[in-house]
């Protein structure tokens, strides 16, 4: 879960959490790229916000999918919803609920798609 904001990115982490998912919070992208790098880290899925300062969540999506990580960015932002459907990415609009994160979560690990190598 990588968001700058950490009272939004404690509230994201603890909906995963309540809904069964294991979450590691990241507050940028270095920390993120950090995470992505450990040795014997599972990650399975990427939720991010697109608006960050610093490293882009655009650049932080692209990164993710050459990794085959499946990708849930979140924003409220025309441009970050373009993006997202010029690049095959799913987009979750702020704001939004519980269920609506986990619906995209599933899909997500499910689909084969956004950015998930297909199985």
């Amino acid at each position: 879960m990588v968001d700058y904001d950490s009272n939004v990115r404690d509230v994201l982490v603890a909906m995963l959490e309540e809904n069964g998912f294991l979450a590691t919070p990241a507050d940028c992208g270095a920390a993120m790229r950090d995470i992505l790098a450990r040795p014997g880290t599972a990650i399975d899925a990427v939720v991010l916000d697109c608006m960050m300062p610093g490293e882009p969540g655009t650049e932080l999506a692209l990164y993710a999918t050459e990794l085959k990580l499946p990708v849930i960015m979140i924003s409220g932002s025309l441009d970050a919803i373009q993006f997202a459907a010029e690049n095959g990415l799913q987009l979750l609009e702020k704001p939004f609920r519980s269920a609506e994160l986990v619906s995209a979560i599933e899909t997500a690990l499910s689909s084969g798609q956004f950015g998930q190598r297909k199985a």
